[in-house]
């Protein structure tokens, strides 16, 4: 069994997909699988699969759509797929930092039963939701909150955390899977606690798809404050507090009930 399973889907943007596949290789010294899901790339992405199978071998397998899902579909044919004792999720544009995903994995390994998920830190362009800090190289790089819940941009859970709780909701098709898959994590009683030292860089490249994607990533995220009784904006209880933090209520659906 692998120690770690990583799905990285990936539609068009071959370059990226080069750059973290190698960062992974480079930089993560557990024994790990890479599932990358491609959906119906047009580009040299077939190309660059085949160059990385060549040192990497069968710990590399491809998922090929026949048309492109969205994001949360196709990281769920990873997860579904996947043999790890441990799993998490990368964008084709991101690259984990100095043995980052294996501090998450050896910090949740030895963590509380009560901890279901470590998360890794981020950079971001905005300092809007930031809950925590840390400095690397000069750069600043975040864990952020939904109205006042901690919660895991990029995150490492067990595979049993996540068959347990269905993988990610496949109502999102962009934005809300993973703060909502956190929001899951807090409502069965268990935390997401920060991966310290657990760094994934991020580029977040501006492209037609993404530009495309817009709409449905807003959509999106009024599916997630729908479905979840948190706070509301500009609350007081919105902000985040290290020493309180989780301020779910629970599901909407549950509390009207």
């Amino acid at each position: 069994m692998f120690d770690l399973s990583i799905v990285l889907p990936t539609c068009n943007r071959s370059s990226s997909l080069a750059a973290c596949l190698e960062a992974i290789r480079s930089s993560v010294n557990c024994c790990y699988e890479i599932i990358v899901v491609d959906g119906a790339s047009s580009d040299d992405t077939s190309r660059v699969l085949q160059a990385a199978w060549k040192s990497m071998g069968p710990s590399l397998r491809v998922i090929e759509e026949s048309r492109r899902e969205g994001f949360v579909r196709a990281v769920n044919k990873g997860f579904r797929a996947a043999q790890g004792q441990y799993l998490t999720w990368l964008n084709d544009d991101a690259r984990p930092i100095e043995r980052g995903l294996d501090r998450a994995v050896d910090q949740l390994a030895f963590a509380p039963r009560n901890i279901g998920m470590m998360a890794l830190f981020h950079p971001g362009s905005s300092e809007c939701n930031v809950a925590m800090e840390v400095r690397h190289q000069g750069r600043a790089f975040h864990l952020q909150h939904v109205r006042g819940t901690l919660y895991a941009n990029f995150g490492v859970a067990a595979r049993a955390t996540f068959e347990r709780l269905n993988y990610f909701d496949e109502r999102y098709f962009l934005n809300g899977a993973d703060p909502d898959f956190s929001l899951k994590v807090w409502d069965t009683g268990m935390q997401v606690a920060p991966a310290l030292g657990a760094i994934i860089d991020h580029d977040e490249l501006p492209d037609d798809r993404r530009t495309n994607d817009r709409g449905r990533g807003e959509q999106d995220n009024s599916a997630l404050f729908a479905k979840w009784n948190l706070p509301e904006r500009g609350s007081r209880e919105a902000e985040f507090d290290q020493t309180v933090p989780c301020t779910l209520r629970g599901l909407r659906a549950a509390r009207a009930a």
